[in-house]
């Protein structure tokens, strides 16, 4: 692991990249502490990109993992004389059990130094001497076992804390889990079924009878009717037969 205060290997770099890709092309790199997202002076350009990084606190000793360092660079360019300079600031983080503490700075595997300064030089190429643009590295491809999805930690991110919106300009936004679209309304009403009879006991005696015979409803079947009671007179004849045998005996 390097540390942004080792300056000079990144300087060295920055300055073999410049020469590979554009020969004669005199280009300097300084840390500068001063620059803040979204402020560089007229005639600059700014560059911002998030890296992986890993911090550890200065208090408790934790250390942490971060998909989302940012690193902010501000140009300007010589185009006459084929040169310019670039001012460089990474940003610092807090840790999220201390109250209080102060922004740790991050350390760097080599790798994801000449990622860095890659993207940089990539960047000044395209904007100063009309290059094609080059799809900048992702952190997906350095093989790291961390977690890069997830929301951005703005309270303890030092660029979040001096943007005049609060927010570094590459703060890591997490879509909002969509809601379940509600089920689609049926056009045709739907049929209940009538609840099944209750079955009553009616105590007799030492007898008992069920007023329905436990019958069973299935579906949607209609209960069955009740059956028609015989008519008055039919029992009125069968009075009269009965006297008419009793009085010819």
């Amino acid at each position: 692991m390097l540390f942004p205060d080792d300056f000079s290997t990144w300087e060295q770099t920055f300055q073999e990249l410049m020469q590979e890709e554009k020969p004669g092309a005199k280009w300097s790199l300084h840390l500068d502490k001063n620059i803040v997202p979204d402020g560089a002076a007229l005639g600059w350009r700014q560059h911002q990109q998030t890296v992986l990084g890993r911090f550890q606190c200065s208090r408790c000793c934790r250390s942490w993992t971060s998909a989302q360092v940012m690193i902010l660079c501000h140009m300007y360019p010589d185009t006459l004389k084929s040169q310019g300079q670039a001012r460089m600031r990474i940003f610092g983080q807090k840790c999220q059990k201390c109250f209080g503490c102060q922004f740790e700075t991050p350390k760097f595997s080599t790798e994801i130094i000449k990622r860095i300064l890659n993207n940089l030089v990539n960047y000044i190429l395209q904007r100063y001497y009309g290059h094609r643009k080059i799809a900048l590295t992702s952190n997906a491809s350095l093989g790291e076992k961390v977690t890069l999805d997830g929301p951005h930690d703005t309270r303890n991110c030092e660029a979040c804390s001096l943007n005049s919106h609060g927010r570094c300009a590459l703060a890591h936004k997490v879509k909002p889990p969509r809601s379940p679209s509600p089920l689609p309304k049926s056009s045709s009403p739907s049929k209940s079924c009538p609840p099944p009879p209750q079955t009553r006991n009616t105590d007799f005696g030492n007898k008992t009878f069920q007023d329905f015979g436990n019958r069973t409803f299935q579906g949607c079947r209609e209960p069955p009717q009740r059956e028609i009671e015989p008519p008055l007179f039919l029992f009125l004849s069968i009075a009269a037969f009965a006297l008419f045998s009793l009085f010819t005996r």
